[in-house]
């Protein structure tokens, strides 16, 4: 497993792109290795066969073990087992290393034998009703046991490649493997049988981080709230008028970045991190929008979005939320940022109150658009409002600079000329 940042302490293998048997070059794509919140490629650093695999796909392994042989054509079976043995994974915990494997060999410890309820000698299927499947060896293996036909399983790999928990779940299906059931008896006192059983679904590395960050950050950081209903019928009409100007598609979310970059500009006290007992202080508003991904949330960074253009916010969003659902964010993407949007306005929620992404000591969270009639316009009238709250770190920001922050943001997204202005 090799050691990406001085951070990284387990990786969990979440694809692989070889086989036993298969020739490979230099700088070929190997697998794919979830860290913290994003999957990173790895490559085999020097050209060779993959003479073992030793690691399911969905195994977590920390830092140095070892996940795969690769070496020379031609080496014997009993000088891989030498290897094997005499293997020790290296002390790995304070240095940052590459983006490869670790040596020509390195690729971790051996996969927990199968467990079977179907004798392989007694199953019909064989190695070669899988000649031509994308599956993993261990996957493989299981399959076989159980006698399920590579038609029967179910895929739920983006690139087609089976895994074990596709070749488990399938021959649950298919009546192959049996579930431990929970029998209950109806309200009527029927004889219907009812499962409940749960299907257990291990963290991803992601969600593992997002878990703890947020868990220590709601313990430990002293969070205070301010909240404001802020007006948007003027900024509505404005983003209409611009749309139909420049032909450029814009979001409320794209307006709401470079409303809270300006505030954030106005406010520097609030544009902060805080390490340790020091405050670090920014000139340009770095903003990490919060994106929910199928394997947890991730906050892409608008880096200097202060100066940026609403076309360039927009497409540098449309940008990172893709790779961000693709998996193919970098470390670099989500880096750092002084300041967090979540908007859950489009699932219809009116008002949240969202945790502080440390080391940012400010989080900013936007409800749904709603109607309602106001008296602020003579006689009264329907306007649209949004809720926001302000979540603050009451250790680097006080009560009057999170209510300066929103005031000013009220006021530019209310009079929202300024965030229209030319970067």
């Amino acid at each position: 497993m090799p050691k990406w940042g001085i951070e990284m302490q387990e990786g969990t293998l979440t694809e692989w792109h070889v086989q036993e048997g298969d020739t490979v070059t230099k700088g070929q794509l190997i697998a794919l290795i979830e860290t913290d919140k994003i999957t990173n490629e790895m490559e085999a650093d020097a050209p060779g066969v993959v003479h073992k695999v030793l690691v399911p796909e969905g195994e977590v392994k920390t830092v140095g073990q070892l996940l795969a042989i690769l070496g020379d054509e031609g080496e014997s079976p009993d000088a891989i087992e030498a290897f094997l043995a005499a293997f020790e994974a290296p002390d790995t915990s304070m240095a940052a290393g590459g983006a490869g494997t670790a040596s020509t060999a390195q690729l971790e410890s051996a996969s927990e034998p199968l467990s079977s309820e179907v004798d392989a000698s007694q199953s019909s299927i064989s190695e070669a009703d899988f000649a031509d499947i994308k599956i993993s060896p261990a996957a493989k293996r299981r399959a076989i046991a159980l006698g399920l036909a590579p038609n029967l399983i179910v895929s739920t790999s983006k690139r087609g490649r089976i895994s074990m928990q596709d070749v488990e779940q399938s021959a649950i299906t298919h009546g192959l493997l049996e579930l431990d059931s929970n029998e209950a008896s109806d309200a009527g006192g029927g004889d219907k049988t009812y499962s409940n059983e749960p299907t257990i679904t291990p963290m991803s590395a992601m969600r593992k981080t997002v878990a703890k960050r947020l868990t220590e950050a709601k313990s430990t950081i002293p969070h205070f709230y301010l909240r404001s209903d802020i007006r948007i019928d003027a900024l509505l009409e404005a983003k209409a008028s611009y749309q139909a100007k420049s032909g450029t598609k814009i979001s409320v979310n794209d307006l709401l970045i470079k409303a809270a970059a300006l505030a954030l500009t106005e406010n520097p006290e609030v544009n902060v991190q805080l390490h340790g007992d020091d405050i670090h202080h920014f000139k340009h508003a770095d903003i990490a929008v919060a994106v929910s991904t199928p394997r947890g949330l991730i906050t892409p960074v608008v880096r200097s979005a202060d100066l940026r253009g609403l076309g360039d916010i927009s497409s540098a969003m449309k940008d990172m939320a893709d790779r961000a659902r693709g998996n193919k964010l970098t470390h670099a993407d989500i880096a750092a940022g002084t300041f967090t949007l979540s908007n859950l306005g489009m699932f219809g929620v009116d008002q949240f109150d969202a945790i502080i992404n440390p080391p940012q000591c400010a989080i900013l969270a936007v409800g749904t658009k709603r109607t309602v009639w106001t008296q602020e316009d003579e006689g009264g009238v329907f306007a649209n409002f949004i809720s926001c709250s302000l979540s603050c770190d009451h250790r680097a920001i006080d009560g009057a600079l999170g209510a300066a922050f929103l005031k000013s943001l009220k006021i530019l997204i209310e009079n929202p000329q300024r965030l229209f202005d030319p970067a």
